[in-house]
């Protein structure tokens, strides 16, 4: 005999089978979107890496980063590792549809004092809200330029 249970999740059914002999077949079955396939959640932050030194002026530094997948683009700077400023201070996300979002990010922070040491990390968070903080990095800015 076989037993069926129906359990409305959300916008998804999830459909629960017992099969008589007594093993179970489980399926996630989409309402809209031609149902069948399995879901997956993404758990996993994206992995943030440094491919150059920023770039330092004496009031300005460019910070560039990536990720492994598409995601928001943050930076929280100043001149302790608590930080106490973000650039953009809303996190810009770029997202453009499903597959939206930029893989290659790059901030620009400026009104920064010359010869000045500050702390920064970036942020970033892929579409499914995984965020992805780095490790604390610093940067000395220049000396101011002579006229």
């Amino acid at each position: 005999m076989l037993l069926l249970f129906i359990l409305l999740i959300g916008m998804g059914v999830l459909a629960y089978l017992k099969t008589p002999l007594g093993g179970t077949i489980n399926s996630i079955i989409g309402i809209s979107g031609g149902g069948g396939g399995g879901t997956t959640i993404d758990t996993t932050k994206p992995n943030i890496a440094f491919p150059n030194e920023p770039a330092i002026g004496p009031t300005s530094a460019r910070i560039d980063w990536s990720t492994d997948e598409p995601a928001s683009t943050q930076v929280e700077y100043g001149t302790t590792n608590a930080y106490g400023s973000l650039q953009p201070a809303e996190p810009d996300n770029n997202w453009v549809g499903e597959s939206g979002g930029i893989v290659t990010h790059s901030v620009v922070l400026t009104g920064l004092t010359p010869n000045t040491t500050y702390h920064y990390r970036v942020k970033s968070m892929d579409q499914a809200g995984n965020l992805a903080v780095s490790e604390d990095k610093t940067f000395t800015t220049t000396s101011a330029e002579s006229t």
